[in-house]
């Protein structure tokens, strides 16, 4: 969901790690194709720039519930 919600929001890898105390785009770019695991303060301070929860960033979008 991570790629989804920074394309909706109109953000490139580089502005998204910039904002997000400066990441490492590549390793935004691998968290995003499923390739690393982000730490859960990761995860909080892409939800903060992104303006969206934590388990919104991590929901599978092909699951059931997901759909609701």
């Amino acid at each position: 969901m991570l790629r989804e919600i920074r394309q909706r929001k109109k953000l490139t890898l580089k502005a998204l790690a910039t904002k997000a105390g400066g990441m490492s785009y590549p390793f935004l770019s691998q968290v995003e194709r499923g390739k690393a695991n982000p730490s859960l303060s990761t995860l909080q301070r892409l939800a903060d720039v992104l303006g969206v929860t934590v388990s919104e960033l991590v929901r599978d979008p092909k699951s059931k519930r997901a759909r609701k």
